[in-house]
């Protein structure tokens, strides 16, 4: 099967969903207390950060590396099952992001209504990557299983217990969501600069808080996408760069 075109109506509400869910999923957290389920939870939480920053945006977004397909698989799953779309939708997403930074055709909301409404764009024009990736099976298969996955992991971990329900999904996922919301209100000011760049910004207050894999450096991003490595300082610090280092290679080292 082949589109020329793409919705994200599905990535739009799964991540809604997600963030509005937080709330009671951290009343509920606190209610149980400290408890030895907050260790797999958090590094849960770093998995899909990492799953985020390495494989969606720098792997299937920006083409930035190289890796084999069982990471591929792996990204695409977790991906998945922590509601974040398939691949594909989120690339498109994020594609719109950079080419319309900072206006009204922005793709990402850099505002408050970012944690309540994450914007519906239907019928959106596949790049050629978007295409690229659409005629592969893999990714056919998570365009339409995406919300499946969750579900069904979801479920899972709920017969298991209500504590690996909350600590080993409900948690990490809801947390995650509203960690990206943060960042994409914070990472921009919403305006665009007289000379047509983006405003975008580094977010090290953030990353220090909640991290997110290197996501805080986001100026740096913004001006050349398709860099694997983030660390263009020495004080900087990209947990994503240093696993992709053990994974794969960057992909201007194969061109």
């Amino acid at each position: 099967m082949l589109w020329s075109k793409i919705s994200l109506k599905t990535h739009a509400w799964q991540r809604t969903i997600g963030a509005w869910l937080f709330l009671p999923v951290l009343a509920w957290t606190v209610y149980l207390g400290i408890t030895a389920w907050l260790i797999p939870a958090f590094i849960l939480y770093i998995a899909i950060a990492l799953t985020v920053t390495v494989g969606y945006h720098r792997l299937f977004t920006h083409n930035a590396f190289e890796c084999s397909r069982f990471w591929h698989w792996f990204f695409g799953m977790v991906g998945c099952i922590s509601l974040n779309s398939a691949p594909v939708h989120w690339s498109s997403v994020h594609i719109t992001h950079h080419k319309f930074s900072d206006t009204k055709e922005d793709s990402y909301d850099s505002n408050w209504r970012h944690f309540f409404r994450f914007k519906n764009r239907d019928n959106v024009k596949a790049t050629k990557n978007e295409l690229r990736m659409m005629r592969d099976t893999m990714h056919i298969f998570f365009i339409n299983n995406s919300f499946t996955l969750s579900i069904v992991y979801g479920s899972t971990m709920a017969l298991i217990s209500k504590e690996a329900f909350l600590y080993l999904y409900a948690l990490p996922t809801t947390l995650y969501l509203v960690t990206s919301g943060l960042h994409t209100m914070y990472a921009h000011s919403g305006e665009t600069s007289e000379s047509g760049r983006t405003t975008a910004r580094n977010l090290w207050v953030l990353e220090f808080l909640i991290p997110m894999g290197g996501e805080w450096i986001h100026k740096e991003h913004h001006d050349r996408p398709k860099l694997m490595d983030w660390h263009t300082k020495p004080h900087y610090f990209d947990l994503g760069a240093n696993f992709i280092k053990l994974i794969g290679r960057d992909a201007k080292q194969t061109s």
